[in-house]
């Protein structure tokens, strides 16, 4: 199971940032028509994306790195309205900026890491909302490059951050028609990266619980592929056929099951 100081996760999380928002920022400006649609986000073009990811960004670095219980608001219309004219170059333009601002903020902390309110959810360490974050830019950027018809290789190494910085969430993320009555224990193996245990009692999830039980599922996952089935990018039907997820132990058959346990980050 991961072991995460605090200080360590900031210093890999803070460049895998700065390094996606770089692929983003120049994946952006390389498209051709920013009025073109987004098929993976119906509705949205080019723009309205450089726009959400250019409000996530900003929340992240002024709403989450204040006192204990502060909100990072969610994602919606209203974002998109809120940018105003501003094109889709401009809105990432902001990107660099804003995660500039963000470093100070933390530099500012004298090495405290305060909490935020997630989505009026659970409190979680601001630190994992940096890979939460990290999750946004990952995974709007494959839409963009699914769009666009571009390669986007996903770093597993951010792939890891990612599934850390989720971790306080996901207990608040799990479906409880789809989990309720379910005892059961899932270890998560990042290929080449920490595993997890996701433990289920009663259809409630325990995230790496300190005294874990018997595991009835292990999962080994290449991280990118991971990564876009939890966010429903692709079918994890098309992983399990090549052999980039895999299931054994007690109970296998529970595994095709976990990802619709949970509502999509």
């Amino acid at each position: 199971m991961p072991v995460k100081s605090a200080d360590s996760y900031l210093r890999q999380v803070l460049p895998a940032l700065d390094d996606a928002a770089d692929r983003f920022v120049a994946l952006l400006n390389s498209a051709p028509d920013t009025t073109a649609q987004i098929p993976a986000c119906p509705g949205w073009t080019v723009r309205d994306l450089a726009a959400h990811v250019a409000d996530t960004t900003v929340q992240y670095g002024r709403a989450a790195w204040t006192p204990a219980g502060a909100t990072a608001a969610g994602p919606g219309p209203e974002q998109l309205i809120a940018q105003g004219a501003a094109c889709a170059k401009e809105l990432v333009a902001r990107l660099h900026p804003e995660l500039a601002a963000l470093r100070a903020s933390i530099d500012a902390q004298n090495g405290q890491i305060p909490e935020f309110r997630y989505h009026d959810g659970p409190l979680v360490p601001a630190d994992a909302g940096l890979g939460i974050l990290l999750g946004e830019l990952v995974v709007h950027g494959h839409y963009l490059a699914s769009a666009l018809g571009r390669p986007w290789p996903i770093d597993p190494g951010h792939v890891a951050l990612i599934v850390e910085g989720l971790s306080p969430i996901l207990p608040a993320q799990v479906r409880p028609a789809r989990a309720r009555g379910l005892n059961a224990s899932f270890e998560i193996r990042l290929r080449g990266y920490a595993s997890h245990i996701w433990e289920f009692q009663d259809g409630q999830l325990h995230v790496n619980p300190p005294h874990p039980g018997q595991i009835d599922v292990h999962l080994s996952a290449d991280p990118a592929a991971l990564l876009l089935v939890m966010y429903r990018r692709e079918s994890q039907w098309k992983h399990i056929l090549v052999g980039r997820l895999a299931a054994w132990g007690r109970k296998p058959w529970l595994a095709p099951t976990l990802i619709s346990r949970f509502h999509a980050p």
